[in-house]
């Protein structure tokens, strides 16, 4: 991609940008239902990740790749981090909002790391995420926010892009549900899920 080409690229991702924090305000400010937020976030969404994948590579169409390209693809596929559910757990009622996909991990293995998330969250201590690996190729992702923590459960690692894509979408959940979020009982029936999004396009693979 040459200079101009990445200019026009940042700038329309700046502009996505500002129209996704747009919708989550209308939302947060009830002007939104949860069906219009879901469809024009992934539609949003979408966007997003096209331009941030263009941004990101690193090979132009002119390289030609040294080797069999067929054994490259092959390796990256058999390695690939792919997420298989999440569950959304709330710290300040103890409990799990929601379950998205397949999460067949029980709580009891979950409760040690949510449990010191909500003690640090308690004291105002700051909190990274944690990337655990639970069996031969399943991994979960623990990413806490000021309210919540997704737990993801993988199959193989996954990548550093795959982190801070689920760390977007869980930012835009909080940012879209704070007035909910932040009392002591939560209904999931009135939370937009910016999830949604992560659940059509990753959980459709095998």
């Amino acid at each position: 991609m040459n200079t101009t080409s990445r200019s026009r690229t940042e700038t329309l991702k700046t502009e996505i940008q500002s129209k996704i924090q747009t919708v989550l305000a209308e939302f947060a400010d009830g002007t939104l239902s949860r069906e219009q937020f879901h469809a024009i976030y992934a539609h949003y969404s979408n966007q997003l990740s096209i331009l941030e994948v263009a941004l990101s590579a690193e090979v132009s169409d002119d390289t030609q790749p040294v080797g069999k390209p067929n054994e490259t693809i092959a390796i990256r596929a058999s390695f690939m981090g792919k997420a298989l559910g999440l569950v959304i757990y709330h710290h300040k009622s103890g409990m799990f909002v929601e379950t998205l996909g397949q999460f067949d991990v029980p709580p009891s293995r979950l409760a040690p790391t949510l449990n010191d998330f909500s003690l640090m969250i308690d004291t105002n201590k700051l909190i990274d995420r944690r990337v655990e690996k639970i069996g031969m190729k399943q991994w979960l992702l623990f990413a806490p926010g000021k309210y919540t923590t997704i737990v993801t459960l993988f199959h193989n690692e996954p990548s550093p892009h795959q982190i801070r894509e689920l760390e977007r979408l869980h930012h835009d959940f909080e940012v879209a549900n704070t007035s909910h979020l932040s009392v002591g009982r939560v209904d999931p029936s009135k939370l937009a899920y910016p999830f949604l999004v992560f659940v059509q396009q990753k959980l459709k693979r095998p």
